[in-house]
């Protein structure tokens, strides 16, 4: 009999043990229970540009005509034909007057590009509502998804400010649910769209079954004010008018289909004595960017202990990146952040045709340059292959500041 009830009373010890041992597997550093982990999924990623097509040859011939750049003439042909751009899109007409079908008025006054802020203000929600409605709705059907379900809307630009703003517009525009959530993000610059990301990021892991829409647009075009600089002929050499939107959710890891790449992880740095490598500035006659002459410097300099940083924390090397998906913010950028990583020219392939074909749209390039990478990825998974396991995403912000995420199959 006694052994009986040694057996019993050991069996019951033992088993307290085991379940006290698996509840405390389940609860985090405070002793409170742990919730399964959710990774952020991107459902839906698409991209859109306005309808005006600018070769880098008209753009140079408007430069030359405006009033304000006769003294850079000497310099502008050099700008504009090494920048490696061959196209943009403008939302306003006045660079190709030609394609103009549609009877559009042109916004600049034929003597010169004087024109007030507010006026351009309104004429960038004019052209941006229509746009980013667009692209929306292309990724909400990508996704396949119900709007209804999208509960918070964060929207990025740098290039215009109202109040109300693009995101009370765009859930009228759209029919999203009026209790939905709302970010915005402004003056992040070419990064914009990283802050996006980790603000949808945290969102849908912290409700789950919930979406969150990133919406990024930026319509440089009517924030043009030719000047007598160098700083100025370059801007305008390189920027132009682009958007994406991106559906996010948080799926439990044994809910994400095989050969999905999620959001695993993301990362900021502030580059230190570089505070003059990007500026952007509110004038009387519109919003500006400063360029320093540095700033290839910088970014060479730091973005190798930026991104080893990165990948230390997940016990990863430059080896284990299989995808750069390096902002195409010029030819400058693009080749420092190669000379500062050690990326070829082929790994940043991507990034240098954005660049020829778009410019620099700011914030919405580096999706741009993501929704290249994540359609290879995935005409890889339908012949069988594995496609990517890993990759890494990054721009950059006035500061300097170095902004990514990390790509990941699990």
């Amino acid at each position: 009999m006694l052994p009986l009830i040694v057996a019993i009373v050991v069996g019951a010890v033992l088993g307290y043990l085991f379940f006290s041992s698996q509840q405390s597997k389940k609860k985090n550093a405070n002793g409170e229970p742990k919730q399964a982990k959710r990774y952020p999924v991107m459902l839906g990623l698409a991209t859109g540009n306005p309808k005006y097509k600018v070769s880098q040859k008209d753009a140079l011939k408007v430069a030359l005509r405006a009033p304000e750049c006769e003294g850079i003439k000497n310099i502008l042909d050099r700008v504009y034909s090494n920048s490696r751009i061959t196209y943009r899109y403008m939302a306003i007409p006045d660079f190709t007057p030609e394609q103009n079908t549609d009877g559009d008025e042109l916004f600049f006054p034929e003597d010169g590009f004087c024109v007030p802020i507010q006026q351009r203000m309104e004429k960038y929600k004019e052209v941006a509502v229509p746009l980013v409605k667009r692209v929306c709705e292309e990724a909400i059907a990508r996704a396949g998804v119900k709007k209804s379900d999208i509960q918070k809307l964060i929207v990025v630009s740098s290039t215009g400010f109202l109040g109300p703003s693009l995101d009370c517009a765009l859930i009228a525009e759209l029919g999203l649910p009026r209790t939905t959530d709302r970010s915005l993000i402004g003056f992040m610059g070419c990064a914009a769209a990283m802050n996006g990301y980790r603000v949808g990021m945290d969102y849908v892991r912290c409700n789950p079954g919930k979406l969150a829409l990133l919406v990024c647009v930026e319509i440089s075009s009517v924030n043009t004010t030719f000047k007598d600089s160098v700083n100025d002929a370059i801007i305008h050499a390189i920027f132009a008018d682009g958007a994406a939107a991106c559906v996010l959710s948080a799926e439990l890891e044994e809910n994400i289909p095989k050969g999905t790449l999620v959001i695993y992880d993301d990362h900021s740095s502030l580059m230190a004595g570089t505070e003059d490598g990007i500026t952007l500035s509110i004038n009387d006659d519109g919003i500006s960017c400063k360029l320093s002459k540095y700033l290839p410097q910088y970014i060479a300099k730091n973005m190798g202990g930026y991104v080893d940083s990165f990948l230390s924390k997940h016990q990863l090397t430059r080896k284990d990146v299989e995808f750069w998906a390096i902002h195409p913010g010029g030819r400058r950028i693009i080749e420092e952040a190669q000379n500062g990583l050690g990326v070829t020219e082929e790994q940043a392939a991507d990034s240098w045709a954005v660049l020829d074909q778009y410019g620099n749209m700011l914030s919405p390039s580096v999706m741009f340059v993501l929704e290249r990478v994540l359609k290879r990825h995935n005409e890889a998974l339908a012949r069988g292959e594995p496609g990517y396991k890993m990759g890494l995403a990054f721009s950059f912000s006035p500061g300097v500041g170095a902004e990514g995420i990390m790509l990941k199959q699990l």
